[in-house]
């Protein structure tokens, strides 16, 4: 490391502050990362119970390419670090008539599966994969992989074209409806938007590529569980001379004459710094670490949030071998679930929800002859007043006579293990604003330049990283964010590497 390299420090150890941290300290900067937690991965954490092991975050890998990219970025080898394995099938959905459906990567299965259910929609099946594919890479490389300075960059008569095409100006399901008649078959290839806590009555069309990128590349998961991809990160970014400071809170970002210069611990000592990257919930790191006579988050009364989820993990003292590693389960009202949790901010009287039981592709992740299960339930933020002490024990209620209905009807006598999260926790445990399990929301116009910034616009060497700056949530849209801000900090900072604290020095990555 140059004694004369930039001093970064980074808020915050989640899958955006581990990629960026590695890509900073590859170009060269000083990277410190600090982390209230006892170790990496914010969002994408674990729990470990008796010998149960449950992701608490993200459960499955979508777009691996961008995985490989990050790794490949700072000269090292995603499999000298990660081991995936493919999961296939990729999910069974059960829906309130009592039928199910099956999707794979594997064509001539999911032609079967959709002939089942809705005969001739095999052929209209593939038009679908062929429109997802050129969202999938039309939006890689025009929109969600590059920094736009203003909306007009976003808004030139190329991009107008491409965003036409991909048909970003209609909304998921309307678009999926053009596919296919039946309702079920519209809901297996929508639901998908709730990866990023939004209806597909309001997500653009253009996260079709979701769906595409299921059944087109896979579903992957990582041999130990989805914490081996922040560990895998952590490694890399310490080989690379970044160092890892955890139980370490930051209270607030320092500034001096508009910059700022470091970052205030919870006991009160200061870590100088050229340049912070807060991977903190950005919304609520303008809210509570920076001063708002500096800078302010614009329009931050009009911002709309993603949904919230209840979550159960359950330990459980033998094999569920009628679930896959992936299971969906639909409520008997689709539309009015959303309306439920994004409009009328209530639990659906009859909620769809997700299933996870990982120890079916890695066994190490329960005991032997055992199995573990995570339960995500889609719903409202806090903002819904809700008292979760009352709607928490109610919902597990639902859950399990419903998942006794799919062929688990002992699973109360077979529980071993029980926890539960409620949007309270994301709120307190990890400082989620308004408990918004993905941040803020992917409407119209909260994507690309309308999307908050990952360079404050007042604080010339503050920025951003994560699920609510651009491009957005999910583990490929924050590991992309990782690479916008790396590129802006290098871009920035490529003439100004003058170290924290030195006698004369210019001012730290001028806009």
């Amino acid at each position: 490391m140059s004694k004369t390299a930039q001093k970064i420090v980074i808020i915050g150890a989640g899958i955006g502050g581990l990629a960026a941290a590695a890509r900073l300290a590859h170009q060269g900067f000083d990277v410190e990362v600090l982390e209230k937690g006892s170790g990496p991965g914010g969002r994408c954490g674990r729990l470990q119970v008796d010998g149960f092991t449950f992701d608490t975050g993200p459960t499955l890998l979508l777009m691996p390419a961008v995985l490989e990219e990050t790794f490949a970025s700072v000269g090292k080898k995603l499999s000298d670090y990660l081991t995936l394995e493919r999961c296939d099938p990729n999910y069974r959905m059960h829906f309130r008539d009592g039928s199910d459906l099956t999707f794979s990567t594997e064509l001539s299965q999911m032609g079967r599966e959709l002939e089942r259910i809705e005969p001739g929609s095999f052929g209209r099946f593939l038009e679908f994969l062929a429109l997802g594919e050129d969202q999938y890479r039309t939006s890689l490389d025009h929109f969600v992989g590059r920094n736009f300075e203003s909306r007009m960059e976003m808004f030139t008569p190329a991009n107008l074209k491409h965003a036409l095409r991909i048909k970003a100006h209609k909304t998921m399901y309307a678009q999926m409806s053009r596919f296919f008649k039946d309702d079920r078959l519209r809901a297996a290839l929508t639901f998908q938007t709730m990866y990023l806590g939004i209806s597909p009555y309001e997500s653009p069309a253009v996260y079709g590529l979701l769906p595409y990128a299921e059944l087109a590349v896979g579903i992957w998961f990582p041999r130990g569980g989805m914490l081996a991809v922040p560990r895998a990160l952590e490694r890399v970014a310490t080989e690379l001379g970044a160092t890892f400071r955890y139980r370490e809170e930051v209270d607030q970002v320092v500034l001096e004459g508009g910059k700022a210069t470091g970052v205030r611990l919870r006991g009160g000592a200061v870590v100088k710094a050229d340049l912070v990257l807060c991977n903190a919930d950005l919304p609520w790191a303008y809210k509570n670490l920076i001063d708002p006579a500096a800078s302010e988050l614009k329009n931050v009364e009009k911002l709309k949030y993603t949904s919230s989820a209840f979550m159960m993990y359950l330990g459980v003292n033998k094999p569920y071998p009628q679930l896959l590693h992936h299971n969906i389960v639909f409520g008997g009202d689709y539309p009015g679930s959303f309306r439920d949790i994004f409009k009328h901010k209530r639990v659906p009287a009859d909620p769809s929800f997700y299933v996870n039981a990982p120890a079916h592709t890695d066994p190490s992740l329960a005991p032997p002859g055992k199995d573990c299960l995570y339960v995500l339930v889609p719903v409202p933020d806090r903002t819904a007043g809700l008292d979760w002490k009352v709607e928490g024990p109610a919902l597990r209620e639902k859950i399990l006579d419903r998942l006794g209905e799919l062929g688990c009807p002992n699973l109360r006598a077979d529980l071993e293990v029980e926890r539960s999260f409620t949007p309270d926790d994301y709120a307190l445990e990890l400082n989620l604003e308004r408990g918004a399990a993905f941040g803020l929301s992917h409407n119209f116009f909260q994507v690309g330049p309308f999307r908050p910034k990952n360079q404050d616009p007042n604080i010339s060497n503050l920025f951003f990283v994560g699920a609510s700056t651009q491009p957005g949530t999910g583990l490929p849209m924050v590991m992309l964010s990782a690479k916008l801000v790396a590129e802006r900090i290098g871009a920035l900072g490529a003439s100004r590497r003058t170290p924290a604290g030195a006698a004369t020095r210019s001012d730290p990555v001028a806009a």
